[in-house]
């Protein structure tokens, strides 16, 4: 989905998984679908070195590398990032002119804390790895390019505005500051918009190989199913963002996610295996994607308080798309960790 300018991204976190027996986060020994969260402990992107001894290594291998950096930096920084502009954009009366001086109240913007600088370092080193990861590779380093550019300005603004110093020059340098901040913003927009395009795509991919091996080597187990869900998930949230769809045919797709559900419960019970919190985290999921249907089948209006939630908090709307992207993406931080 393409974004405007300032405007308030629905981020969509990612997961990874690899493929079984050659797995791009974990040991190939590990029965879990691996997490993203890992691709850190064993892919050791704190310290990726061009070694000879990588001229040996499997290209599958350094691919699951890439992707393990890639995901991980996508996934700390660019929501984060997003968040800090919806804070700056609330109270301005218009987010492309900036402060006037005239507003009734300045909140500042939120300042934000990523690891860019390891992110960097990474993604340098790994894009730089062949094979080539096309065109992922080549997206990468513009990207976090442009993640630094956003994070020098925001925290400079965030510091005028904490110090509200815009008492003392009329907004003069806050005005300097916006422009400084359009700047960066037209940079970082179409080429986080590229950079996510890309591994969605490429991740997709994988997660769809991923989980017909494992259906070759599990059958249909628990880790099937869990990763199954995931993936439906992703074609429920395609299907319902527009507002209007075919909501016969959604709600057949979202019941048909709680029988995979309901599976996944069957299946750990047998194993005698715990994983609540990503069951109740998918549960949730359900229920966000039925009120999304219903919402939009039934016609439902926004009530005056849902209105105002609409324009400053959408996640807390029931039926609202945001919601159902909320509780998607707590259910991939919970598919990560509990596969960890």
């Amino acid at each position: 989905m393409k974004r405007n300018l300032l405007s308030v991204a629905i981020g969509c976190a990612l997961l990874l998984v690899g493929v079984v027996g050659c797995d791009d986060n974990k040991q190939p020994e590990k029965d879990a679908v691996p997490p993203a969260a890992s691709a850190a402990q064993q892919a050791s992107p704190d310290t990726p070195k061009h070694k000879p001894e990588e001229k040996q290594r499997d290209p599958e291998s350094i691919i699951n590398e890439k992707m393990g950096i890639y995901i991980e930096c996508y996934n700390d920084m660019d929501s984060t990032i997003y968040t800090s502009i919806k804070s700056y954009s609330a109270w301005l009366a218009d987010p492309r002119t900036g402060p006037t001086g005239k507003e009734q109240y300045v909140s500042g913007i939120i300042d934000i804390d990523v690891p860019y600088n390891k992110c960097q370092k990474n993604i340098t080193a790994v894009s730089a790895l062949k094979p080539e990861l096309a065109p992922i590779d080549k997206l990468a380093v513009p990207y976090i390019n442009s993640v630094i550019d956003m994070k020098k300005i925001i925290s400079k603004m965030n510091k005028y505005y904490q110090q509200q110093d815009y008492k003392d020059d009329n907004f003069a340098q806050g005005k300097a500051l916006h422009a400084e901040f359009l700047k960066a913003l037209t940079a970082f927009e179409p080429a986080s918009e590229a950079f996510s395009a890309a591994i969605h795509e490429v991740n997709n991919r994988r997660q769809e190989e991923q989980l017909k091996k494992i259906e070759e080597q599990e059958g249909k187990s628990a880790n099937y199913y869990s990763l199954s869900i995931m993936l439906n998930s992703k074609k429920i949230n395609q299907m319902l963002e527009p507002d209007k769809f075919d909501t016969d045919s959604a709600m057949k797709q979202v019941k048909a996610l709680g029988e995979q559900i309901e599976q996944l419960k069957s299946k750990l019970a047998e194993a005698q295996m715990s994983n609540t919190t990503f069951v109740d985290a998918a549960e949730q999921y359900l229920l966000a994607a039925k009120n999304r249907v219903r919402r939009v089948r039934d016609n439902t209006p926004l009530d005056d308080g849902e209105a105002v939630l609409m324009r400053s908090a959408p996640q807390m709307v029931d039926g609202s798309f945001a919601k159902l992207m909320s509780s998607y993406n707590s259910m991939v931080s919970w598919f990560n960790s509990s596969h960890g």
